[in-house]
């Protein structure tokens, strides 16, 4: 992802780093990072606007007669909803013009966060059948093959299952707008819907691959574990509909997956095993799954069509 700008002074490169999580869904871009021309200067800001503290790399790519106020690579770590001015530039002979070239990546997450070991995670979904795991740590392994989502789990269930929190935390991302005909292809690995929840311990969980506009909560709403947060789906690089799952944090500055485990209310404490079934699970939270509101914009025919999803969207 790349966003270039042209100033009268100042070209500025921005490389905007994937949050690279998994292998099959896209990511937004958390922070910004701004160049404010000043009278005889130039200023570089960087914003956080999510919940998540964050480290932002700045790098030097090319320039042209530059004096720097600070020393390149900058590495700055920026609290939820901070703005940070890293670097002012200015011409070194001030007789002639000046450029510089710059991008920048950034690791979401506190590098000394620890995971609470007295936490609880419920299964993600209410459904009435059991669900297959259809890949996890202890199997094959199709797409989960980097150390952040080695521990991720896939679970195969219909379009349209309810998906819910399976721990508490604040909603950092929600991305819903695209289609739900993924395949196991290169060009859709950035085109999955996704809602990620960060908790009180510093990780986060992933929710992947959901339906098209069926996640309505917005970054910064605090959810609580159960809670609806959307339906499965089959967007982005998938093959076959399903929730790609997974719990991480940011461990020194690598993001790495943590190991599942889920509590269910009758049997304990569960560990997702390949080819193996979770079992069916009740909602029991006070949420209400807007799931009538939903199959209220679908036509009888069963035909989704842009007067459907415009439907959704506002459901």
């Amino acid at each position: 992802m790349e966003k270039v700008r042209n100033l009268h002074f100042q070209s500025a490169l921005l490389l905007v780093a994937w949050l690279w999580s998994s292998c099959c869904f896209s990511q937004t871009t958390l922070v910004s990072v701004e160049s404010v021309k000043k009278a005889n200067s130039t200023l570089v800001v960087a914003n956080n606007r999510s919940r998540i503290p964050l480290t932002l790399s700045l790098n030097l790519v090319r320039s042209s007669n530059i004096a720097s106020g600070t020393g390149w690579p900058i590495v700055r770590y920026i609290a939820p909803g901070q703005t940070l001015e890293l670097v002012e530039i200015s011409a070194f002979n001030k007789q002639q013009r000046y450029e510089f070239f710059y991008k920048f990546n950034y690791v979401i997450g506190s590098p000394v966060a620890q995971h609470d070991p007295t936490a609880k995670y419920r299964l993600p979904f209410i459904s009435e059948q059991p669900v297959f795991v259809g890949q996890a740590p202890d199997g094959p392994i199709f797409s989960h093959n980097a150390v952040s989502n080695k521990n991720a789990i896939d679970l195969v269930m219909p379009i349209g299952t309810p998906i819910v929190a399976a721990r508490s935390g604040y909603v950092i991302e929600n991305i819903k707008q695209f289609a739900d005909n993924g395949l196991a292809k290169p060009e859709f690995m950035d085109k999955a819907n996704l809602v990620r929840i960060l908790h009180d311990d510093g990780t986060w969980a992933d929710y992947v691959h959901l339906k098209q506009y069926s996640s309505h909560v917005f970054p910064g709403q605090r959810i609580e574990a159960g809670m609806f947060i959307g339906l499965s789906g089959n967007s982005g690089f998938s093959t076959e509909p399903h929730l790609h799952f997974h719990l991480q944090k940011n461990a020194n500055g690598i993001i790495v997956s943590l190991p599942i485990e889920f509590w269910h209310q009758i049997k304990g404490k569960i560990t997702p095993r390949y080819h193996t079934w979770l079992p069916s699970e009740k909602n029991t939270s006070t949420t209400t799954i807007p799931t009538k509101k939903l199959k209220e914009c679908v036509r009888k025919d069963l035909i989704i069509d842009d007067a459907v999803l415009k439907c959704m969207k506002r459901a």
